[in-house]
């Protein structure tokens, strides 16, 4: 079984050193902002400081007075990144409308800005890049996807805005399945490979499982992951997910720093079980569908009179001799199972 290294996930890089010194690298880009280097103010940084707040009166004076939508960050953590970038490197909801107003302004989607506010789960900054052409499928210079970021959301130890990692520290889970859901809506490849570790986005959530949530690995199968797919080191998801059962529990506490090496009580399993049932049902539509078949059978049982049916559902079970209101004609039925959500359907978001 592959053990990933401290400070891995799924054979992709969490970002390096410790949480004290990435808060360090956070005030001295604060402290850089007020006053470049020598102490001289870098406009630049105000304002690039200003777009990852979600400031966006700050911003919109900058390019009312000639600034550049392309302009770059001079000093401190994260030099040399745009405006753009910076607004989406949190999950403020006040930085959609900035990343709006620069894009607007013609500020160039760059690659990696919508792996940024994939991975930082700022849903609406991430529609803003869609719409200004951003490509869901493009692999990122780190050798991910959006969609691999989009399952690691949560993952506060990867992140340096302190708004960001309050918000990711108070969560429930991993994941965010209506960026998971947007993101394969608009062209995600659903089993690309990282090329680090060849990880999909199931694979990764797999060694996310004592935290992930169940609802992004529906949308995962929903959209056609292959549990026959594996990793360099030759295990799929469903043997990821068995080797997590060795994981210490963690229920004590929110989500970890290192969340691929501890659980919380019943989450393996529960990844374990669906995993299970859709390899069992031969597919996940075949999954999903089990339980609308089982309905059909029953109805065809009643209408032979080997069967009751549940009184409530009465009208949808003809009897051979019901006295009851006549049955609904079974086109009408069928109409109504299309329509009908069990808990096999992956939630709405």
């Amino acid at each position: 079984m592959q053990q990933f290294p401290l400070g891995l996930a799924g054979g992709l890089p969490l970002a390096g050193g410790g949480l004290l010194a990435r808060r360090r690298a956070a005030d001295a880009q604060r402290r850089a902002a007020e006053g470049g280097a020598g102490g001289r103010p870098v406009p630049e940084d105000g304002v690039a400081l200003a777009a990852r707040e979600g400031r966006i009166e700050v911003v919109r004076e900058w390019l009312a007075a000639g600034g550049s939508p392309h302009a770059t960050k001079r000093n401190g953590e994260a030099a040399g990144t745009t405006l753009l970038t910076n607004a989406c490197m949190t999950c403020r909801p006040a930085c959609a409308p900035v990343a709006e107003l620069l894009c607007a302004a013609g500020a160039h989607v760059e690659e990696g800005v919508l792996g940024r506010a994939a991975g930082v789960g700022a849903v609406d900054t991430v529609r803003v890049l869609l719409r200004y052409g951003a490509s869901a499928g493009r692999p990122l210079g780190s050798g991910d996807t959006a969609l691999h970021r989009a399952v690691l959301t949560n993952d506060w130890s990867r992140l340096t805005d302190h708004w960001s990692i309050a918000n990711a520290q108070a969560a429930t889970s991993m994941g965010h399945q209506g960026m998971v859901r947007l993101l394969l809506k608009h062209g995600a490849a659903v089993n690309a490979r990282s090329t680090r570790g060849g990880v999909t986005p199931l694979l990764m959530a797999a060694a996310m499982a004592g935290y992930v949530s169940l609802g992004v690995v529906r949308e995962l199968l929903a959209a056609g992951a292959d549990l026959d797919l594996v990793d360099s080191g030759g295990d799929n998801a469903e043997a990821i997910v068995h080797g997590k059962l060795d994981n210490d529990v963690a229920d004590d506490c929110g989500i970890p720093a290192f969340p691929e090496l501890c659980r919380r009580t019943g989450a393996v399993e529960a990844f374990q079980a669906l995993l299970a049932d859709v390899r069992a049902a031969g597919s996940w539509k075949r999954y999903v569908a089990a339980p609308r078949k089982h309905l059909i059978v029953l109805r065809c049982l009643c209408a032979a009179g080997r069967a009751s049916p549940p009184p409530a559902l009465a009208r949808l079970f003809p009897g051979p001799e019901s006295t009851e209101a006549p049955p609904l004609p079974r086109e009408l039925a069928w109409k109504i199972l299309e329509f009908w959500r069990t808990d096999r359907d992956p939630p709405p978001c």
